[in-house]
């Protein structure tokens, strides 16, 4: 009798554990999701409302995520604003396959930038956004 209600015990205990980790991922899951989301539709509001301006790619590295098949990258650039000040900033996107040669140390890009207090938030014209 006691070794049934040990096995009932243990196995009410793993079925109680299983679904308390089926249910953790799955909100880690969800939460993960719905801030990516947030954050493709603060990308599209920037480069919908932002303003233009041009930037020098001073250094690029390639991240290791891709999106529908572009490459991730890491962009080190020197924006210069309509009234000719600079700042530096550090944006990560993706780039469109057929783009790639354009984004070189160096090289000139357009990008759009908004003002959120004291952080300018900057994103690439080229870039993909889904």
């Amino acid at each position: 009798m006691t070794t049934t209600l040990t096995t009932l015990i243990i196995g009410i205990v793993i079925v109680v554990f299983g679904l308390t980790t089926g249910l953790i991922l799955v909100l880690n899951v969800t939460k993960r999701l719905r801030t990516g989301q947030e954050k493709m539709q603060n990308k599209k509001e920037i480069l919908k409302f932002g303003m233009p301006a041009e930037a020098i790619i001073q250094d690029i590295a390639e991240t290791s995520s891709r999106m529908d098949g572009r490459p991730g990258v890491r962009l080190d650039l020197l924006v210069t604003q309509e009234d000719g000040q600079t700042f530096q900033t550090i944006v990560k996107t993706y780039i469109p396959i057929i783009h790639v040669p354009k984004f070189q140390r160096g090289s000139v890009i357009d990008v759009k930038y908004i003002e959120d207090g004291a952080v300018k938030k900057v994103e690439v014209v080229d870039a993909y956004i889904p």
